[in-house]
């Protein structure tokens, strides 16, 4: 036996104190080995308390193992290479000889740790450390080759930063492993080895030298599906490899999956690991959506799974509403097993955790790939007479609405029908789904759905009456999501009915789920009914008052609820209807400011904006107090660095550190961010934006205050931030307007050479307002792009070519290359995997784009034709028919504005762009393409007259089918009908010699009146008074035919317009 030297004799006395149960000797005997364990001699001591078996217990050398780890950066590089070199070959002997377990564990941390100081100092990367890994990767015993795994495992970052050479025989060395015959214990140190180094490397090339390794680490993992802790690990290492570019690793996508839906169905399995396989399917549906989706059987077996999932599951289908918010969540338990709701132990839940990722598929994979199997999926079982099976289709139908909206929306027809079935059905939690489903339906199917209402609200409102508390709330959110958008005559029916059951159900109930709900159903009932909501504003604002007078803490929400509905019933009444209850809701607005409730701030910014727009200048007197307090918040930090935990970061015996020493400075700091206060910031950026928009002349004397502010806000880190100052940027310059332009800038199309009709200040504002916008057309988020080019759109529209000149470069390239795809923000399409397909989904960049660049054609006029050769090839991708219905929409829709707004600077784009573009769109099976087409057809016929008649007969031939659609199938195909008729109309009024008007006009009557789109009314109405002036032979044939077409148009409830209306019975008389 070997005796420690002195200073080894003190530190093993000082060890031994640190694994005893005595939290005052522990304090003591850590102040003592501080000052020890700065001294570089520290190191032999420690080494030699580890070699010393046979008189140290093993926690002493384990607690010794674990601070020479910890105190070897700070001194390696004081020895010399002699010591060096010994200290390399002490640690390999003791490692290769020591038995426990525990101090092995902690040698193998030494040695990672000196592996990693020689490779980082360009050593000589101690080549006898890999010679004894790869020795023990061959030893007979399985100690020796877990310990070889568990030594890789530790120097993960080290061999896959830098020692690449290696990687072959490393692989090499772990294929040994990932046999079945491989001891357990073994099997296992390999794949977390492996798993790490494939997490590591996950993004590099040389993760293909690993990638063959996928199926083996499956397999181990598949054999011990109820270890938690391996599963877990392999799970993490899946969803690091998930946005890996390697082919290598995407080729194993399908059994990746496999594996995750294995996890995913296991019960063994703790919820939370199950959670992480599902998300690890989400997240690679988000990485390889194309390769996903192109693998039919696999992604309905997924489907099969996560529907199976929500059909055996107790826990409601509906409760995605309710996650978010506890006190709702208590009342659905209260309702349900009489268990008092406990947020700290809120878990997945197998529906919850289904739903998730079926949201994510339908959000991320393709339509092609998705729509169908999913939603035969949901009809299959809607069709069941199995309760669980209907609540799960008609769940998974509702989640998703939001990821499959564009098809959905093409298919509402065959669909609604379940859907309403299901709101009568006699299961309340199909009811419920039912409910959970019209409200997402509601939310991302507008307008289509509004053709429903007289079907929906009915159902809705006996839903209301519904005995379970989930029903009731459900119910009302579908009320909100509907009425957002309806007109008053559709809710005119059920008004008054509607709003008594609403404020009873207020006033009845203590459920806060349903008294919120109901609050947010008033509102959006309000929104729908206008001003014919005017007879119930006292009644309603006086429950909103008490509401808002709330003080408990638990109850902030519905106070802010209530709030909010008074800020939409003021946008549904008007000014003078709201006069009385203005200045009691400011005052509750004010006073919520003064309480510590985000919740409550975010309320009160929310209405301070509403209440601006409708109120307007009478809201001027609150400026001088209210936007400095706006601008205080828009200006404060969100997040703040504050250093790290140490006892979450350091580990075991985290005060023996380097980083404790005096002489060192820094220290670790991790970015803390109040969500809370983000969603704060964005409310007061959207109140500041709504009071410049409407408080005219009052605002000037604080844009200097608020553009500071805004310019900072507009380079925050967040892109919510950032999208809500390009919304609200444009404002700024409505004050200057309004104070120096009495409200209106005169401009003339493409005019720019007399004097400049804005003034200095506003010129000012203008050019500082473009500056950030233009900036952030280089963002990296899509939607701050896209706020950016609708606020480029309303400056130059507001103040013309003026305010364009200065910046159209920027402004065109910047356009193009969105339009092209190019775009910083388009970037990471490609980066995160895979390029997307031309019949991805409609893009809301692309349509801003397009919207923007149809603004440069409205304030350049003929000017932007000399830009047309760049733009035309780049819109005109899009109008392709494999592109999504949407895109083909925009762009025949952008080639009408261009040529509105061009003229006849199209002519020499006609025949090699705008008529074929036409031709094809005519044809197309949608019916909003066609429409737009239409359209085209007749505004170029309009403005390119004569030079365009040769094409007359193609056109009209093209327009003939229009004439047959059905217009009472829908509100497309009604508007497909109606442009059709405005077609033939402007090419009449154009050029009617050139049209066959004995076969064309009795067919155009047919049509007429127009059915939904009024604007046509004036086109079709100048093109009949026009022949019935000139006494058209085919008019006078058909007149009996004109006049039921003008005596509709002009009976009691016409939408047509009543100037138009006054010119028809003025004409009329020449009928008789």
């Amino acid at each position: 036996m070997t005796a420690l030297s002195p200073e080894a004799t003190t530190m093993a006395n000082l060890l031994i104190v640190l694994t005893q149960p005595d939290t005052e000797a522990i304090r003591a005997a850590e102040r003592s080995l501080k000052p020890l364990l700065k001294d570089p001699r520290c190191v032999p001591a420690l080494v030699e308390i580890l070699k010393a078996r046979d008189n140290q217990p093993p926690p002493v050398r384990h607690v010794g193992g674990i601070l020479l780890r910890k105190r070897l950066p700070g001194h390696y590089s004081k020895f010399d290479e002699s010591v060096k070199s010994a200290l390399k070959a002490e640690i390999l002997n003791v490692l290769a000889s020591e038995p426990e377990r525990t101090v092995r564990n902690g040698l193998v941390g030494v040695a990672a740790s000196l592996g990693k100081l020689e490779c980082g100092a360009g050593g000589t990367s101690w080549p006898e450390l890999f010679q004894f890994i790869a020795a023990a990767g061959a030893d007979p015993q399985p100690e020796a080759r877990e310990l070889a795994f568990g030594l890789l495992q530790e120097m993960t970052d080290t061999i896959g930063s830098h020692l690449k050479a290696q990687f072959q025989p490393i692989a090499g060395l772990f294929s040994k492993a990932l046999v079945p015959q491989e001891d357990p214990k073994v099997q296992k140190a390999a794949v977390k080895a492996v798993g790490q180094l494939l997490s590591f490397l996950a993004e590099d090339p040389e993760v293909d030298i690993f990638a063959c390794l996928i199926p083996p680490i499956l397999e181990v993992a598949a054999r011990n599906v109820s270890d938690d802790e391996l599963i877990a690990t392999v799970l993490d290492v899946l969803y690091d490899l998930a946005y890996s570019p390697s082919a290598a690793v995407g080729a194993h996508l399908v059994s990746m999956v496999q594996f995750s839906l294995q996890c995913i169905q296991s019960t063994e399995l703790e919820m939370g690991v199950r959670d992480s396989a599902a998300l690890v399917i989400a997240t690679l549906a988000e990485a390889k959506p194309k390769t996903f989706g192109k693998e039919k059987a696999l992604l309905v077996q997924v489907l099969d799974t996560l529907f199976a999932l929500i059909e055996n599951s107790p826990d409601s289908a509906a409760g995605a509403l309710f996650e978010s918010n506890p006190a709702w969540r208590q009342d659905l338990d209260e309702d349900g097993d009489g268990e008092e709701y406990d947020p700290e132990m809120d878990s997945p839940t197998e529906t919850s955790m289904a739903q998730g990722t079926l949201d994510m598929l339908a959000c991320e994979i393709p339509k092609k790939y998705i729509f169908e199997p999913v939603v035969s999926k949901c009809v299959q079982r809607l069709n069941s007479p199995q309760p669980n099976h209907r609540k799960a289709g008609i769940a998974g139908l509702g989640v998703v609405a939001e990821g499959c909206a564009e098809p959905l929306r093409d298919h509402l027809n065959e669909l609604m029908p379940y859907v309403l079935n299901c709101a009568k059905d006699s299961d309340p939690q199909v009811r419920e789904c039912a409910c959970f489903c019209l409200g997402q339906i509601s939310e991302h199917c507008q307008p289509e759905i509004l053709n429903y209402s007289d079907e929906i609200l009915p159902i809705v409102f006996q839903l209301l009456d519904d005995k379970m508390v989930a029903v009731q709330a459900t119910s009302c959110y579908v009320l909100e999501m509907f009425c957002e958008r309806l007109e008053p005559d559709a809710v005119r029916p059920l008004l008054d009915s509607l709003v008594k059951k609403l404020a009873a159900m207020l006033e009845s109930t203590n459920k806060r789920s349903v008294q919120e709900m109901a609050v947010a159903a008033l509102a959006a009932t309000a929104v729908a009914a206008e001003e014919e909501f005017a007879p119930y504003v006292e009644g309603v604002a006086t429950l909103m008052i008490r509401c808002m007078s709330l003080t408990e803490e638990r109850l902030y929400s519905l106070r802010g609820r209530a709030l909010e509905c008074m800020g939409h019933m003021a946008i549904a009444v008007g000014r003078d209807n709201f006069r009385p209850y203005f200045q009691v809701t400011m005052e509750c607005a004010c006073e919520g400011l003064t309480r510590d409730s985000s919740d409550l701030h975010e309320f009160a910014y929310a209405v301070f904006a509403n209440l601006a727009k409708v109120m307007k200048e009478e809201f001027a007197p609150a400026l001088p107090e209210l936007v400095p307090h706006l601008v205080s918040i828009i200006g404060q930090e969100e997040g703040q660095l504050e250093p790290a935990e140490e006892n979450e970061n350091a580990g075991e015996f985290g005060a023996f550190d380097d980083s404790d020493d005096e002489d060192e400075e820094g220290g670790n700091f991790v970015l803390h961010v109040r969500t809370a206060m983000l969603e704060v910031k964005k409310g007061a950026i959207t109140a500041i934006g709504e009071l410049a928009a409407h408080t005219g002349a009052a605002f000037v004397p604080h844009l200097e205050s608020v553009m500071q502010v805004l310019q900072k806000a507009a380079t925050n880190w967040h892109p919510l931030i950032k999208t809500e100052v390009a919304d609200a940027l444009p404002s700024m310059v409505v004050p200057s307007v309004s104070a120096y332009h009495a409200g209106e800038i005169p401009w003339n199309k493409g005019e720019i050479s007399g004097p400049n009709p804005m003034c200095q200040h506003t010129q000012a504002i203008v050019g500082a307002v473009l500056t950030e916008l233009i900036n952030m057309l280089t963002d990296d988020d899509k939607m701050v792009v896209a706020k950016a080019c609708e606020g480029i759109q309303s400056v130059i529209e507001l103040c013309g070519p003026y305010a364009l000149a200065p910046v159209a470069n920027e402004c065109l390239q910047g356009t193009h290359a969105l339009l092209t795809k190019t775009a910083p923000c388009q970037e990471s399409d490609d980066y995160l995997g895979e390029a997307p397909e031309e019949d991805d989904d409609h893009d809301l960049v692309t349509q801003a784009a397009c919207d923007l660049v149809g603004g440069f054609c409205r304030v350049m006029g003929s000017q932007f034709a000399q830009y047309l050769p760049q733009f035309l090839p780049a819109v005109l991708e899009y109008a392709k028919s494999s592109r999504p219905t949407r895109d083909r929409s925009m762009a025949i829709g952008w080639l009408s504005e261009v040529a509105q707004e061009l003229e006849d600077s199209i002519m020499d784009f006609w025949q090699l762009a705008f008529f074929p573009a036409i031709m094809s769109s005519l044809a197309d099976p949608s019916d909003d393409v066609k429409r737009n087409a239409a359209f085209c057809a007749g505004v170029c016929c309009e403005k390119l007259k004569d030079r365009v008649v040769a094409n007359y007969g193609d056109i009209l031939q093209a327009v003939e089918p229009l004439f047959s659609i059905d217009a009472s199938s829908g509100e497309s195909a009604a508007a497909c009908v109606d442009n059709a008729a405005a077609c033939v109309a402007r090419m009449v009024i154009t050029s009617p010699a050139s049209v066959p008007m004995p076969q064309v006009l009795p067919a155009m009557l047919r049509l007429l009146p127009l059915k939904t789109d009024m604007t046509e009314n004036e086109t079709v109405y100048t093109c009949l008074i026009g022949l019935i002036e000139v006494s058209h032979p085919d008019a006078v044939a058909n007149k009996s035919e004109i006049l039921r077409v003008f005596s509709e148009a002009c009976a009691q409830g016409s939408k047509v317009d009543p100037e138009i209306q006054s010119k028809l019975r003025d004409i009329m008389p020449k009928l008789q």
